[in-house]
């Protein structure tokens, strides 16, 4: 009985270890906004308001992928939202990347195929 007592207290302290991580993604998220914001409306030039846009983008991306490991999203939403992406006209690397999956899994997934070639059934 302590066994099991011991193991739900250690699962407790991982989900709640996962649940700050993810605030403190979302936390540098909210800031990385409200300072591109600031930027944004400080009167730059074209180039530089391009420049922070895109520093802002890539420290989202991180967020992005940081929240992705802490929370995986289940394979049948990953390979339904790869093909809603695909419809969309994104390539296969850009949905890779923004499902946090291999090149080959969003090809796959965008295909309606598993990784031996047989279709998904369902």
């Amino acid at each position: 009985m302590a066994q099991i007592a011991s193991a739900a207290r250690k699962a407790a302290a991982r989900e709640a270890e996962r649940r700050h991580r993810a605030v403190t993604a979302l936390t540098v998220a909210e800031a990385t906004i409200a300072y591109a914001r600031r930027q944004l409306g400080n009167g730059l030039t074209t180039g530089q308001a391009r420049q922070a846009a895109l520093e802002t983008a890539e420290s989202l991306e991180q967020v992005a992928a940081d929240l992705r490991k802490l929370a995986p999203m289940p394979v049948a939403q990953r390979r339904a939202l790869a093909v809603y992406l695909a419809g969309s006209g994104l390539s296969t690397q850009v949905i890779a990347r923004q499902l946090g999956i291999s090149d080959r899994a969003a090809r796959y997934y965008v295909r309606g195929l598993r990784s031996d070639g047989q279709p998904w059934a369902g």
